[in-house]
């Protein structure tokens, strides 16, 4: 078992991938292993992978956020709004990332106010943003968006790759610099890993939860944009969607653990897409969009299985090692 657990630990997520990815080319050759297909699956990939950059930081701290898709619907429907007024892309871009931002860091600080978790508060939010989201704009759908707001996910760079890869692959470049290279990521970690051990260590806790709060939210403005720029319309009824579950599953499945303290970008990134050609494969098969359902609840059980099986692995591990 442990050699399985180390095998997976370093390379089970890639291995999924390219297991996943050989037999649905081979099951479906004209349809799925398609350039088409491929870029497809990776503008799709992208917005998820986007919204995934915050979730991973919140994670690793060893934070939920359940109300990421209510702020995506919140964002879309404001900046469509701002759209269809006639101001100008880039303030709208601005604005979408600074209320992002803004939500995140309300999270963060009534969490702090109320002492309780941001699980919890998130929960609340998750139903004042939907809520106010219909208040503003029922259900209807907007749309007639400039064109130059179409070119912020779809412009070709260099002719072939879409804009919206180049967005996934920047921030998420960006979240690994962030983690890996400066001390705010490692505050980051330590508090996951042991949220009361850093506060003695003179980390301040609750100032570098106001931040990872405000850059995740910050990621989330950034994918509501994108999403926008791809469909070119908004809904309160379906903008959005399963995000949050969608980009924790993806984390999880990846290598990131719920519990904090542990994971990497990269670890996110290879879910996101293990996730999207999953999906994209079985809706290619024609397999029904309830039993998919059912899969991604399965998948992210299976992910927590493994994390939890990781954690007393290491438990174990760290006993053997005191009693010597």
């Amino acid at each position: 078992m442990s050699k399985f657990l180390s095998f997976y630990k370093k390379y089970g997520i890639f291995a999924l991938l390219v297991i996943l990815t050989v037999t649905f080319s081979l099951a479906s050759p004209d349809q799925f292993f398609t350039t088409v297909t491929l870029v497809n699956i990776m503008k799709q990939a992208s917005i998820v992978g986007v919204v995934s950059c915050g979730v991973t930081i919140l994670l690793i701290m060893g934070e939920i956020d359940l109300s990421v898709a209510a702020r995506m619907g919140f964002i879309t429907i404001i900046s469509a709004r701002m759209l269809n007024a006639g101001i100008p892309v880039g303030v709208v871009v601005v604005a979408a990332v600074a209320m992002g931002a803004l939500t995140g860091l309300l999270n963060a600080v009534a969490s702090q106010l109320l002492q309780t978790s941001v699980f919890v508060i998130t929960m609340a939010t998750m139903y004042m943003w939907t809520g106010i989201t219909y208040l503003i704009n029922g259900a209807t759908s907007l749309y007639g968006f400039p064109d130059s707001f179409k070119m912020i996910s779809q412009y070709k760079i260099f002719g072939a790759v879409p804009s919206i890869i180049l967005i996934f692959a920047v921030c998420a470049v960006i979240t690994s610099i962030l983690l890996s290279k400066t001390y705010m990521g490692r505050h980051i970690y330590a508090i996951g890993g042991n949220r009361e051990a850093a506060y003695l260590a003179g980390i301040s806790v609750k100032s570098t939860s106001v931040y990872a709060h405000l850059i995740a939210g910050a990621f989330i403005g950034i994918g509501a944009i994108i999403l926008m720029s791809r469909t070119m319309t908004a809904q309160a009824s379906t903008t959005g969607g399963t995000y949050a579950f969608d980009c924790i599953t993806a984390c999880v499945l990846g290598g990131v653990l719920l519990g904090g303290g542990q994971g990497k970008m990269h670890q996110a990134v290879l879910g996101v897409l293990v996730i999207n050609v999953l999906f994209n494969g079985m809706t290619i098969l024609g397999v029904n969009d309830y039993l998919q359902t059912v899969l991604k609840g399965a998948l992210l059980v299976l992910a927590i299985a493994l994390e939890v099986i990781q954690r007393r692995a290491g438990d174990a591990e760290m006993s053997r090692a005191t009693a010597a």
